[in-house]
């Protein structure tokens, strides 16, 4: 499990600096060119110019690409295992069913990048932007994405247990379904995300801002909310069994339905909650502060007030 389980979490990572005293390219511009199922695996082809090239199954493992220009180049089904593309562009480039494991990203341009269903396990995008991308079924398990702009991201069932979302911002992401059961999203920003039915399950969103963020139906098993900001977000029949929500801010949220049994709330602040049917036993609810709940039942009042709760 990642650090941070009821602590402010530590600054992450040093600067990157990327090489930029590399050897000089080759002179003859590869842009348009046609080269589908080439065999360049090895090659040293930093900053090289495949702007609209055709490189449909191509084979590129291990292949460096620093700084290579690669917008709406088709590299779909290509093998990118291990290449190096830090500081690449490939904005709109199609990577349909590409295999990118342990390739590195890092401050690489995705946007509006075509990656349904590549196998991006062990892939490092750190600082890389995604935004607007279709990352909808592919691989992202323990992959590293800190600090990378995931805005307005299609990411509908994706398969990215164990990755590392550090400060990511996903806000807008659309993660339907998704699977992020033990992901890192520390001070990540969900806000206006869509994470209906999706599971986190062990997931660490200390600090995480999901404003506006639907999780209808979401499954959030043994989560870490503390610390974390969650302004109008719909939690209606979430699974929040085992949550650790300690000092989480919690203001016009409807949690009708939710299931917080067991769930750790100790000094939590509720402000204007839709709390109907909800299932709280042997919740923890140590100096929790309702204010002006919406929908509780005056037994639960009690039964809160008996456990330590504050209710206005």
């Amino acid at each position: 499990m990642a650090d941070g389980w009821g602590n402010i979490p530590i600054e992450i990572p040093t600067e990157l600096v990327l090489p930029r005293q590399y050897p000089p390219a080759s002179q003859l511009s590869r842009a348009g060119a046609k080269l589908k199922g080439a065999d360049l695996s090895g090659k040293h082809l930093e900053r090289v110019d495949f702007t609209r090239a055709d490189l449909r199954g191509a084979n590129l493992e291990r292949t460096q690409l620093l700084d290579a220009q690669m917008a709406d180049i088709n590299l779909s089904g290509a093998i990118l295992t291990a290449a190096n593309l830090n500081a690449a562009s490939l904005r709109r480039a199609n990577l349909l069913g590409a295999v990118l494991m342990s390739a590195t990203l890092c401050q690489t341009t995705l946007a509006q990048a075509n990656l349904a269903g590549a196998n991006l396990t062990e892939a490092d995008f750190y600082r890389a932007s995604l935004t607007e991308a279709d990352l909808s079924h592919a691989m992202l398990r323990r992959a590293s994405l800190i600090e990378t702009n995931l805005s307005q991201a299609n990411m509908a069932q994706v398969s990215a247990s164990g990755a590392e979302l550090y400060g990511a911002d996903a806000s807008y992401a659309r993660l339907h379904r998704a699977e992020l059961q033990g992901c890192d999203l520390r001070q990540a920003n969900l806000s206006h995300a869509n994470l209906t039915q999706a599971i986190l399950t062990g997931a660490n969103l200390n600090q995480a801002i999901l404003t506006n963020a639907d999780g209808t139906n979401a499954t959030l098993q043994q989560v870490n909310l503390a610390w974390a900001s969650l302004n109008r977000v719909n939690l209606t029949a979430a699974n929040l069994y085992q949550a650790v929500m300690v000092h989480a801010l919690i203001i016009d949220t409807d949690l009708s339905n939710a299931n917080l049994q067991h769930t750790i709330l100790d000094h939590a602040t509720f402000q204007n909650c839709h709390l109907r049917e909800i299932m709280w036993q042997k919740a923890s609810v140590k100096e929790t502060h309702f204010e002006h709940p919406i929908g509780l039942l005056e037994s639960e009042k009690a039964w809160l007030r008996s456990q330590g709760a504050i209710i206005t």
